[in-house]
């Protein structure tokens, strides 16, 4: 029975795609107990309300859906933001340009950020992967240059959902490496963030003032679901050979 077991849950890792790990966030009205403050809820701006977010990962890339309350194609701005801290040095928490001249405290350095946009009605999405060395920010890619490092989509936008991909090698991540993270929406210019994932309360009441971010989260990278399936029935085979 349990051969038979193994054997079934191997194969559909196979044949299958690795689950998501998905952060669901507060959202609505701070005044009903949401994480968007009623100065930015009551003008309508959910699109900036993240209502949840899905990371996985396969053998070369990380994959993220960025989830709000609204319909992005019926919008023309919005910016949605990663900050990444994989570890491999101190990071930065300046905010220029390591967060995009953002008005946002990450409360830690971050070595890694994501700026995307949705800023032409929800048509086409865009974005940059920018790294700190430990002294300076530099770009790592976009979407307008090589491409292949970092990626959007607006498959999703319908649907509310910014999806966007970035290469673990560029990261500096492999399998069983933990990337501790928090995302924000925000506008242009200095704006703060205003919902970020790390908070179930609101991070900022005014466009002027700075938001604040909460305990980061965290992912840990994954074999892809071929290699698990393969080793483990590799491993199967190796045990019938032995008896």
């Amino acid at each position: 029975m349990k051969k038979t077991t193994l054997s079934v849950a191997l194969l559909a890792l196979l044949a299958g795609g690795a689950s998501a790990d998905v952060y669901n966030d507060n959202t609505g009205n701070h005044l009903d107990g949401g994480d968007v403050h009623d100065f930015f809820y009551s003008q309508g701006f959910n699109h900036l309300d993240i209502t949840s977010v899905e990371m996985t990962n396969d053998a070369d890339f990380l994959y993220i859906n960025i989830s709000v309350d609204a319909d992005i194609d019926a919008v023309n701005w919005g910016k949605y933001i990663v900050g990444f801290d994989t570890g491999r040095n101190a990071g930065d928490n300046s905010t220029d340009p390591g967060s995009w001249g953002r008005n946002v405290d990450w409360g830690r350095g971050i070595t890694d950020f994501i700026g995307s946009w949705a800023d032409d009605g929800g048509s086409a999405a865009g974005a940059e992967l920018r790294s700190w060395d430990g002294g300076a920010w530099g770009l790592t890619d976009a979407t307008y240059a090589a491409g292949t490092d970092i990626m959007a989509s607006d498959a999703g936008h319908a649907s509310g959902v910014q999806m966007l991909t970035v290469s673990l090698a560029s990261l500096g991540l492999s399998v069983g490496d933990v990337l501790e993270f928090d995302i924000f929406t925000t506008g242009g210019g200095a704006d703060p963030g205003i919902d970020h994932l790390s908070r179930d309360d609101y991070a900022t009441d005014d466009w002027a003032n700075q938001s604040v971010a909460g305990e980061f989260l965290s992912y840990t990278i994954v074999p892809a679901p071929g290699s698990v399936a393969l080793m483990g029935l590799g491993g199967l085979v190796a045990t019938r050979r032995r008896r």
